[in-house]
């Protein structure tokens, strides 16, 4: 319970429904009694991810092998990014109709995600 301006009283419950200990993410239900409101909020620590993305863009054998065997791993997202992009951004990174509004993402906003200095441009079709 948290006391507003005016003193009423505000009731909120905040309460943990999932937790992945693979990817760390965290899923968490709040209800808020004051606007008679529920959230539903997905969190995750994505430095590890950042790191891992980092490592693989400055290792350039690891970008040239991908291209020899035709497979260039181009980001790596994290869960929560993929909702963050679904929610804020409009965009599905699994549909094709996104393909090129996902690539510009992750060229601009995403960008430390990246496992390449490549830059990829859809065209359109």
């Amino acid at each position: 319970m948290r006391t507003e301006p005016g003193n009423r009283l505000r009731f909120s419950m905040k309460r943990l429904l999932d937790f992945n200990p693979l990817s760390g993410e965290k899923v968490w239900f709040e209800y808020d009694q004051h606007i008679d409101s529920m959230t539903i909020t997905h969190e995750q620590d994505v430095s590890k991810h950042l790191d891992i993305a980092h490592a693989r863009m400055i290792d350039e054998n690891y970008t040239r092998k991908g291209v020899k065997n035709d497979l260039l791993h181009y980001a790596h997202v994290p869960n929560t990014v993929i909702l963050k992009m679904k929610m804020e951004d409009g965009v599905d990174l699994f549909s094709k109709a996104d393909e090129k509004r996902v690539f510009e993402l992750l060229n601009t906003k995403y960008k430390r995600l990246k496992t390449t200095t490549k830059v990829h441009n859809v065209r359109n079709r």
